[in-house]
């Protein structure tokens, strides 16, 4: 049978693109399956209610998120006194909402800790002609996409899609714009990596870049909906970016937020049965 040099070349670029789809799909499969070691060590978590939490590192270092104290209805009482965290190496925030950054609070902290402070570009300018003595990491670490080492911990910051402006009086305030909100990857000594969303909505990158690129092992994520993901899209988050723990958190703060993680850890066992839902009190710390 003869062929035309047209259906040959056809047929040929048919066979080197299936080839190459095969190819890819190996490579992919084999990322997916990457092994991961974490090291040893472990490290402490502590819900502070809303959005705020309180890492301890393998090594000790203490790290506060979204520190929102005075004026947040379940930061525990015992949270509030001076001098409580006994030590704060390093303060991130993700935005200049005032349930995230309450100026108030970001003075007591600084005075008291002297902690390095790491914020999106803008609020980090924002924060320093406030706290002229914040120790803020602008050229460090101090917008999305690069990764930072403070003694032994990477911390990169990332996308979030979210309103990001800080009122300087409270609720009530006068809106500035102070940048761009973001999410967070912390990476302890021992490797663990904890993946804060910051407020935000369901987003591709929680796919192709937070789950393929970074691997975390644990996503915090907000549930309450109205300012943010709800607890079903929360869900559909874990299942893009599939880490082994999902702390929900951001919901039962005000009336119009959802009151119950019940439903997302419904959800987390549709959509991502493979990650394992900790429901936490606030003030409870756990580790991990």
């Amino acid at each position: 049978m003869k062929i035309s040099r047209r259906q040959f070349f056809t047929g040929l670029g048919g066979l080197i693109v299936a080839s190459g789809i095969s190819r890819f799909k190996t490579i992919d499969s084999a990322m997916a399956a990457e092994p991961k070691s974490i090291g040893i060590g472990k490290v402490g978590i502590t819900w502070l209610g809303h959005g705020s939490f309180f890492f301890t590192s393998v090594k000790g270092r203490k790290i506060l998120l979204d520190p929102w104290i005075k004026t947040n209805p379940k930061c525990p009482a015992i949270y509030r006194k001076i001098g409580s965290f006994g030590n704060v190496d390093l303060i991130l925030w993700t935005h200049g909402h005032v349930d995230h950054f309450m100026l108030p609070d970001a003075k007591d902290l600084v005075a008291q800790y002297k902690p390095n402070v790491v914020a999106p570009w803008e609020l980090s300018f924002f924060i320093k002609s406030q706290i002229p003595e914040a120790n803020c990491q602008t050229f460090t670490l101090a917008n999305k996409g690069a990764t930072a080492d403070f003694d032994g911990i990477k911390i990169t910051m990332t996308e979030a899609f979210h309103s990001a402006g800080a009122q300087l009086t409270g609720f009530e305030g006068v809106n500035r714009f102070v940048g761009e909100a973001a999410g967070y990857i912390i990476e302890f000594e021992n490797g663990f990596k904890i993946y804060h969303s910051g407020d935000t909505s369901l987003m591709g990158d929680m796919k192709y870049i937070i789950g393929d690129y970074y691997k975390p092992d644990m996503a915090i994520l907000p549930i309450g909906g109205v300012f943010t993901m709800g607890p079903k899209e929360a869900a559909f988050a874990c299942k893009l970016i599939n880490p082994r723990y999902v702390i929900p958190e951001h919901y039962a703060t005000f009336p119009v937020l959802t009151q119950s993680a019940d439903e997302f850890v419904k959800e987390v066992r549709h959509y991502a049965p493979e990650t394992k839902a900790m429901v936490i009190k606030p003030g409870e710390e756990i580790t991990i």
